[in-house]
């Protein structure tokens, strides 16, 4: 208990003890909307199922925010970040190849990366698009995720050229794909006549980013090599489920503490998406429009268990400007009176 109250009290230091909200980005999204709950009720809100149509992003810090600058508002990983991020835990996308009449043929594949991040995939020695990509190794891999919430977070376009691996690299490929795609069956199967292909990264086309700030951008192929992807990748979605269902207060009293309103002035929140420097959130104001807000960490996250003490100190924090609580600090040991 003694490390907890301190860890908090440390946390307090950090924000300079006057618990101000965090800052904040906002993206106004459309209607339509959810469906109002009880006033100052803890719910977690439906997200608005024509979200996706959003054209317009319109960044509005609240006016006790003014003064955050740029960058603290953006403290989120970069674009090729997210990319590989993505790239990293879908595993399967649709492959665009040029058929002999110059026309484009996309295809469904699924891939694995190998030592240095790249897509190895795995491909029928007769199939049209193998047949293509003899041709001409020039190809795409379009990726997103399937299922929210990754889903809402980014898709990217992996352009470059495949090359063939040899026999040694393709046994390899041929176990990974075999661990991470166990049950493949018809079409899927794997046969001992497949061929594997690693697709050299050229550029690739990025589209994302929730909250303002939405990027649709080429990233080189420098910028996307070098990138890393975050390192709470393989829990972030089992964490958002968590939170939502079990933490609802807390993401309430988080959102209204980002933007700087009471918590029965929040109709609702639901915590979309959390990476190594923040998280987002859609957020609900009383007979106000939704949006969706960026809440930075103080420093970057490492692990799950890192992220579940973050997440537990915001929402901490939050109760205490709330209630206008100052923790008494202990008396140091051999501090002169």
């Amino acid at each position: 208990m003694t490390g907890h109250i301190m860890k908090i009290q440390c946390f307090h230091h950090f924000l300079g003890r006057s618990a101000a909200p965090a800052p904040c980005l906002q993206q106004r999204l459309p209607a339509s909307e959810p469906q109002h709950a009880s006033r100052g009720r803890a719910q977690s809100a439906q997200l608005p199922a024509r979200r996706k149509r959003c054209k317009e992003h319109t960044v509005a810090a609240a006016p006790e925010r003014s003064d955050i600058s740029t960058r603290q508002a953006l403290h989120k990983p970069s674009s090729a970040q997210t990319a590989k991020t993505i790239v990293d835990i879908v595993a399967h996308g649709t492959l665009c190849t040029v058929g002999e009449d110059g026309v484009p043929l996309g295809t469904y594949t699924n891939y694995v990366l190998d030592d240095r991040g790249m897509p190895v995939l795995r491909l029928r020695a007769d199939a049209v698009h193998t047949g293509n990509l003899r041709r001409s190794p020039k190809c795409s891999l379009f990726v997103q995720p399937g299922d929210r919430p990754a889903k809402l977070l980014a898709r990217c376009t992996i352009i470059g050229e495949v090359k063939q691996l040899d026999e040694e690299s393709s046994l390899a490929a041929a176990e990974r794909h075999e661990a991470m795609h166990p049950f493949g069956i018809g079409v899927d199967a794997p046969q001992d006549t497949d061929l594997y292909f690693s697709l050299h990264v050229h550029q690739c086309f990025y589209v994302g980013g929730m909250g303002a700030n939405s990027a649709a951008e080429l990233l080189s192929q420098e910028e996307y090599v070098a990138a890393a992807p975050d390192p709470l990748r393989e829990h972030a979605a089992f964490l958002v489920e968590q939170q939502n269902q079990s933490r609802a207060e807390d993401v309430l009293r988080i959102c209204s503490h980002a933007c700087s309103v009471r918590i029965d002035e929040m109709e609702h929140a639901q915590l979309l998406w959390i990476d190594e420097l923040g998280l987002y959130a859609f957020a609900k104001l009383i007979r106000r429009e939704g949006f969706v807000i960026r809440v930075p960490f103080l420093r970057p996250i490492t692990d799950e268990r890192d992220a579940r003490s973050t997440l537990t100190m915001l929402a901490q924090v939050a109760w205490e400007h709330e209630r206008s609580y100052t923790p008494v600090m202990p008396e140091l040991v051999g501090a002169s009176s």
